[in-house]
């Protein structure tokens, strides 16, 4: 009898649980279809409506605003520092190098190069001479183009040398040769210019009046301050000077800029390559697929 009652029962308990499983799993697709149909439909009327956006967010999961650290872009601008002291005899070795170096971010689609050497070895004379000769070897006379130092011209306009830092699709690498008075003269011309009579100076009602509009003025002056202190350097050193490596490549024992240009690098990645005479494409391309796979971006 209870054999009987187990064999009419258990199938119809089974039954019913099947049931009941496939209704949960359908009802919870349900829900989490509706929810990301009401979340697009929040995004959507947060983007029409800004002022909306808090309340909506408060309620719903919304995207982030422009996160531009999730969605890494492909590095146009690369800085390489020369950490360390290089002899006579080495600089046969680190011509190679470098030849390499150039070559592989031509390849890559690089448009300009900042290479820091601190003594200021690849500003001479048969030092060019040597990387244009490793260019020639390389078949990359027409594709790259060395300049010493940042060639500023006084009276450029800030409006003028904004537009000229942009990346050309020319197919054309530019290679900055810069030494440690590179990074010190620009800022030491910016200070004796003072600022331009047509940028603002702060909110001199805001400073006087309420305290929480003083703090304010102080915090808009404090974000904008980088921004205004490039346009300055553009000015005095070129439009050249304010470009902004999306990630430095240090050559030498050390992690250690060495002196390099200190407001090019706000938001770049730093990676170690090892000794220059060592270099090779193999570190390049970690350090290029460590960029790429890096989503935290600092504003860039």
């Amino acid at each position: 009898m209870a054999s009987l009652l187990s064999d009419l029962l258990f199938p119809a308990v089974q039954a019913s649980g099947h049931i009941l499983l496939v209704f949960i799993v359908r009802l919870h697709a349900a829900w989490r279809a509706l929810t990301a149909l009401c979340t697009a439909a929040a995004a959507r009327l947060a983007a029409a409506a800004p002022p909306l956006r808090p309340r909506l967010a408060a309620a719903f999961a919304l995207p982030p605003r422009e996160h531009i650290g999730s969605r890494p872009r492909p590095p146009t601008i690369l800085g390489v520092a020369v950490a360390e002291e290089l002899a006579e005899v080495d600089w046969s070795a680190a011509g190679e190098a470098l030849g390499l170096l150039l070559s592989w971010a031509h390849d890559r689609g690089f448009c300009q190069v900042l290479f820091y050497e601190p003594t200021g070895s690849l500003q001479q004379p048969h030092r060019l001479r040597q990387l244009e000769l490793q260019l020639l070897q390389r078949r990359l006379c027409g594709a790259v183009r060395l300049q010493a130092g940042w060639q500023g011209r006084a009276g450029d306009s800030a409006g003028a040398l904004a537009g000229s830092v942009a990346p050309s699709n020319g197919g054309t690498l530019t290679a900055v040769l810069l030494s440690a008075a590179d990074g010190q003269w620009p800022l030491l011309a910016a200070a004796a210019a003072g600022s331009p009579s047509s940028e603002p100076c702060g909110n001199g009602a805001g400073a006087t009046g309420d305290g929480s509009l003083a703090r304010t003025a102080a915090i808009d002056a404090a974000i904008a301050a980088p921004a205004r202190l490039k346009r300055r350097l553009q000015v005095v050193a070129g439009p050249l000077a304010g470009l902004e490596p999306d990630f430095v490549l240090v050559t030498g024992p050390a992690l250690s800029l060495a002196g390099f240009p200190a407001w090019a690098v706000r938001v770049s990645e730093i990676y170690g390559v090892g000794p220059l005479a060592a270099l090779d494409a193999g570190r390049l391309q970690a350090a290029l697929r460590r960029f790429c796979t890096t989503k935290q971006r600092f504003g860039k």
